[in-house]
């Protein structure tokens, strides 16, 4: 008997105990749900196949009974802490599935693979960097604004996101770490079981209540992104070069990885760094967009609804000004607008004497993207590996 049968035999042995009826069972992503009343309360469990638990419901006596019930049932892993509760944290089956398919059929041609593979293959190379990349710790001033900046751009909902920082704070604190070193698993945990009990209308998408943008179906959720958005703003600031050297390591179960810096690496960089963050505008500096025919670095990338991107690059005069160079950049833009980035270049002089006005221009295109008012190619967008086209799983 696999651990989800071994829960949900366990669980209505319980519903028993405590005289409650199970009204309802159905099968959800990565795990099952299980609906259960007493009385005029009624209160949601969903099992996942990793044997989390998340608890849905109206408060009352009910909602806390099962809470305690899922908290002394939950399993947990070895450094204390409990596994995610949220079904995005699946990702082991997945990255065990990619590693299969190789040892089955080989390499696919980028213009071959699928989206299912690519899916899986970037879910690869995040769950080892989730759990091995250097100086993955936060500081709660960063995660702070990691969640402002998120709720600022993202999300609209009638929760004060002070109140859901100060949950996420009380999460944390029954760790024995400080504010100024959160393991990233810590607070990712925390993120994910805050925002799955206080905010359950996040998948709900109506009218003008619409939680997130980019989230279509109620079998989608936002929370992973949220993580990834965590990334640059970890003490270590380094992640996985996505490499086909670095995929064949992965597939071999190897650890010696190559990693990149992603600070910014001029002074101009420092700069917008800084603007873009006083904004609260979310960014990956030294993005990778790699494809079969280029390898492009980009200085700052900020992503928007739907996949697109807005990439930014800030100009050293001495160089750029070169007419080679002025030449291979509008080659560059124009590949890159052909595949789901919208161009903002910046010079030096902008940088260092108008970063208020050039972040306002940003701010402006972010916008435009968001309310889709500013029409970006998407049938060939380039990713981290190359080529993503719009096909079928």
């Amino acid at each position: 008997m696999n651990v989800l049968n071994e829960t949900l035999d366990s669980f209505k042995l319980f519903c028993i105990a405590i005289d409650a009826k199970v009204i309802q069972q159905k099968d959800v992503q990565g795990g099952v749900q299980t609906s259960i009343s007493r009385g005029q309360q009624i209160v949601h469990l969903i099992a996942y196949k990793s044997g989390n638990f998340l608890v849905q419901g109206a408060k009352g006596l009910l909602r806390e009974t099962v809470d305690n019930w899922a908290n002394k049932s939950g399993r947990h892993n070895a450094k204390g802490w409990g596994d995610f509760p949220m079904s995005w944290k699946e990702w082991g089956s997945n990255a065990n599935w990619i590693a299969d398919y190789h040892n089955r059929h080989g390499t696919p041609k980028e213009e071959e693979a699928s989206h299912h593979y690519r899916i899986n293959r970037e879910v690869l190379f995040h769950d080892f960097m989730f759990r091995n990349a250097p100086g993955n710790h936060i500081t709660f001033i960063n995660l702070s604004f990691v969640v402002r900046s998120w709720f600022k751009r993202f999300c609209y909902m009638n929760l004060p996101v002070s109140r859901l920082l100060d949950n996420i704070a009380k999460y944390i604190d029954q760790y024995d770490v400080g504010l100024d070193d959160i393991p990233l698993a810590i607070a990712a945990d925390a993120i994910s079981y805050t925002m799955s009990h206080h905010c359950p209308v996040k998948f709900i998408t109506i009218g003008s209540n619409e939680i997130c943008p980019q989230v279509k179906t109620n079998q989608d959720d936002c929370t992973a992104d949220l993580i990834d958005a965590l990334y640059p703003y970890c003490k270590g600031q380094q992640m996985l070069a996505y490499t086909k050297g670095n995929l064949d390591k992965l597939i071999k179960r190897k650890h010696n990885l190559s990693w990149l810096d992603i600070r910014p690496s001029t002074p101009i960089e420092e700069k917008m760094a800084d603007g873009l963050k006083s904004a609260g505008l979310l960014h990956i500096p030294q993005y990778q967009a790699y494809s079969a025919e280029h390898r492009y670095k980009i200085d700052f990338v900020i992503k928007t609804n739907n996949g697109l991107s807005l990439a930014i690059e800030c100009d050293g005069l001495q160089f750029h000004a070169r007419p080679g160079t002025y030449i291979r950049d509008r080659v560059r833009d124009r590949y890159l607008q052909q595949r789901g980035f919208h161009i903002l270049r910046f010079s030096s002089i902008e940088i260092f004497n108008e970063i208020n006005h050039c972040v306002t221009e940003i701010e402006e295109a972010f916008r435009l993207i968001q309310q889709g008012k500013l029409s970006l190619k998407t049938d060939q967008r380039i990713g981290y590996f190359g080529i993503l086209k719009e096909d079928n799983i």
